[in-house]
């Protein structure tokens, strides 16, 4: 009975042991699929079998970066970064120094060089012998420099589009002043020349009503004088046939 435990315990250890050859085999296999389709610039395929592998077994940092560095050369930027990270979880990671520069890289992509700069120095940090973080943190820093040229140009143009703005605005409110004044000038003018028509016309009106008081006056006193120079005339008259015929009466 003893023997027979003994044999099964053997055979049952021995599967497992198949069993988990067998599992590696199958990652191995993937692994070296995304590889092949990586060098075939088969992006799409190869971030494909990293990605299943990566799901499968998520505590491999090596294949977060193979999916990282697919991820990369199909522009997934921000899914490159989040490998990469998990990849550097992993203090033993024994390719850091590169998940590091590649990081650098993502973050150069996205005109962060200010982040690509800090990755590409803990990449010459973890081995100093990284000729190409190196390379890419000089090139970084000098794409930083001409980023903050260019924000500072870019500052200047809008200060100065500014101030040009502001003065044109001024100028602007100026000329609508100086046309509101002229305006209330204008109108000013044409209300003292209305007024002065206004007054001159009365005054003529006053004039021509003076004038024909003043005419039907004299007319009247005309006609007044006519009358008493006609009963004048009358009266002397009367006075001439009395004496010719004696009577008084």
């Amino acid at each position: 009975m003893k023997v027979k435990l003994l044999i099964l315990l053997i055979l049952l250890l021995s599967f497992c042991t198949l069993f988990s050859d067998v599992v590696n085999y199958d990652k191995v296999i993937r692994n070296l699929k995304g590889i092949k389709s990586y060098e075939k610039e088969e992006f799409e395929n190869s971030e494909d079998n990293f990605k299943r592998n990566a799901i499968k077994y998520p505590k491999d940092s090596r294949l977060h970066f193979n999916q990282a560095n697919a991820q990369l050369k199909n522009g997934m930027l921000e899914e490159a970064e989040q490998n990469y990270k998990l990849a550097l979880n992993n203090e033993n990671f024994d390719d850091r120094s590169k998940a590091l520069q590649n990081l650098g890289n993502v973050k150069f992509l996205q005109k962060d060089y200010k982040n690509a700069i800090k990755n590409y120095r803990d990449a010459l940090v973890e081995n100093p012998q990284n000729l190409d973080a190196r390379y890419n943190y000089e090139l970084a820093a000098r794409m930083l420099q001409r980023q903050q040229e260019q924000k500072q140009q870019q500052k200047q143009s809008k200060d100065e589009n500014d101030d040009k703005n502001e003065e044109k605005k001024k100028q602007e409110q100026q000329q609508q002043k100086q046309e509101k004044q002229d305006d209330e000038q204008k109108d000013k003018q044409q209300k003292q020349e209305e007024q002065k028509q206004d007054e001159k016309q009365k005054s003529q009106e006053q004039k021509l009503k003076e004038q024909k008081k003043e005419d039907a006056e004299k007319m009247l006193k005309a006609l007044l004088q006519k009358e008493k120079e006609e009963m004048k005339k009358e009266k002397e008259k009367m006075n001439v046939d009395r004496t010719k015929t004696g009577k008084y009466w």
